[in-house]
């Protein structure tokens, strides 16, 4: 992975349309985008056929949606609640084809809740809906690296191959501290379930001392080969298109800085 080859997620910049975005990310070398697909995005699933078919035109003319983002949750695909349950696999299916139609390759579910008790129970009993594009889950819950919860995962994750991670720096870094002792092998442990990173910098920087550890780390993996797509997650303020391109340049100088961790002993 070269510096040249990280993308922008949309939350970074308000303000433009789709097309307009693109055309934006295009002029000013951004590779691909990472496209806020749900409700409090760009809110895929009600779009017309016909607009999918001209931002997947835009995709093709200025640069490539290589992933949707959701405001699902994976726990809401088994909830206990028949007509939520029903309602999260029907929106699901509705923006996985829509960002199938538009040329992306993969479509982000949340991760609010740890699967413990009866949640766990219905993960393990119960089938993740087959879909046209592969789901990655994002860890949002600073419980994710303790012990139970990372075996959890690891056991749901083997259970379903086209359930990955998206890997974001600030939601790793929070849940470090869960893992108590073993923090690295943890984190080593999601890395290599992770298709995606996230450089997520809310205003203080990328180099915070967990964020750093978690980039690095996926750097290494990415340097011995494990395919991981890299995007800049900007969420501080202002939200303007010059801030946006501002810290994703920024983001691209460290990047392209970072001296590769040397092999460490098995």
């Amino acid at each position: 992975m070269s510096a040249a080859g990280i993308g922008l997620y949309s939350i970074g910049v308000r303000g433009m349309d789709v097309p307009e975005l693109l055309a934006w990310a295009g002029a000013h070398g951004v590779p691909f985008v990472h496209l806020r697909g749900g409700p409090r995005g760009f809110d895929l699933a009600r779009q017309d056929p016909e607009v999918l078919a001209h931002w997947r035109r835009c995709g093709e003319w200025f640069v490539p949606v290589t992933g949707v983002t959701a405001d699902l949750d994976l726990a809401g695909l088994f909830a206990s609640s028949v007509p939520e349950r029903v309602r999260a696999r029907a929106e699901l299916e509705l923006l996985v084809t829509a960002g199938a139609a538009i040329g992306a390759g993969w479509v982000r579910l949340l991760g609010r809740a740890v699967p413990r008790g009866p949640l766990l129970e219905a993960m393990l009993t119960g089938e993740l809906p087959t879909v046209r594009l592969p789901l990655l889950v994002e860890l949002h819950h600073p419980g994710w690296l303790a012990p139970a919860a990372l075996g959890a995962l690891e056991t749901l994750l083997a259970r379903w191959p086209r359930l990955r991670v998206l890997a974001d720096t600030s939601q790793l870094a929070a849940a470090l501290p869960s893992a108590g002792g073993d923090g690295d092998a943890a984190l080593e442990r999601v890395l290599v379930l992770s298709r995606v990173l996230h450089l997520s910098d809310d205003g203080r920087g990328l180099d915070t001392a967990g964020r750093a550890l978690v980039a690095e780390r996926a750097r290494d993996r990415i340097g011995g080969g494990q395919g991981i797509e890299v995007a800049v997650e900007w969420t501080g303020q202002p939200r303007t298109a010059q801030a946006c391109l501002d810290r994703h340049q920024d983001a691209f100088r460290w990047w392209a800085k970072r001296a590769p961790t040397p092999p460490r002993r098995p």
